[in-house]
């Protein structure tokens, strides 16, 4: 299987409209909206330590339903930078944020020659700019490019109630996540092409609670197919130079 869908799956956000709560009450939403962030917040871990990360590496495997494995390096720092590493068999990947900029890179493992380079557009990099938002804000309101939470009701999700809430982040790009009513865990996310992401498992890094196993559902023309996505390693707060981001060719 190719591993260009990678990062776009991982970036991937769902266009959507709140249209559908006009004519609600504001304000009761809005009540709904801050005690379901607070409560899936507290799940995660203090809050004051929450706000204070700075960067987030995840090590792990990705598991393709079709047989295909490998290994997948992540890497989000503020204020701006994203960077992520997908070996499947023989081929390479490496995608990256630098700020405004942003590209993707393909090798042959054991070849340092790229096979191509691509940089990516205006709307690929704000979809970026948001992953990076949401990985470190650890499901905080959007406020960047009049990001904003809506209240979309309540839906069962594998015998839990949810919340469910739709995360914008303007320029139309945002996604929805479904909380679990009485608890706050995150029980669903769903993106732009319909793609579903559970969350299995946990691991404890420094008093934060991430999941140890991210499961994806999508559709190709063979039919559905699952990813997974299983961390080894989370390191919290490690320091990247800016030109581990940067364009190959802008490196000196």
């Amino acid at each position: 299987m190719k591993i260009g869908n990678v990062s776009s799956l991982l970036v991937a956000f769902l266009f959507l409209s709140s249209a559908s709560h006009v004519f609600g009450d504001q304000s009761t939403d809005d009540a709904i909206i801050d005690a379901t962030i607070e409560l899936a917040r507290s799940q995660l871990g203090d809050v004051e330590r929450l706000d204070s990360i700075k960067s987030i590496t995840f090590e792990g495997s990705l598991l393709y339903s079709s047989g295909d494995s490998g290994t997948i390096d992540m890497i989000y720092q503020k204020p701006m930078h994203q960077k992520l590493v997908a070996v499947i068999n023989d081929n390479k990947e490496v995608s990256a944020l630098d700020d405004t900029e942003g590209w993707i890179s393909y090798y042959k493992v054991g070849i340092d020659q790229s096979l191509g380079m691509e940089i990516f557009d205006a709307t690929r990099v704000l979809m970026m700019q948001a992953a990076v938002r949401e990985a470190l804000g650890f499901y905080k309101r959007p406020t960047h490019r009049g990001g904003r939470v809506t209240y979309d009701g309540r839906e069962t999700v594998k015998d839990v109630d949810c919340v469910v809430l739709i995360y914008h982040h303007g320029e139309g790009l945002g996604y929805v996540r479904y909380f679990d009513a009485a608890t706050g865990k995150l029980i669903k996310t769903v993106d732009a092409k319909g793609v579903e992401y559970f969350e299995e498992g946990e691991i404890m890094v420094e008093g934060v609670r991430f999941p140890k196993k991210l499961v994806t559902t999508f559709s190709t023309a063979l039919g559905p197919q699952t990813m997974e996505f299983t961390y080894s390693k989370i390191t919290l707060d490690k320091k990247y130079n800016r030109s581990v981001f940067k364009i190959p060719s802008l490196v000196e």
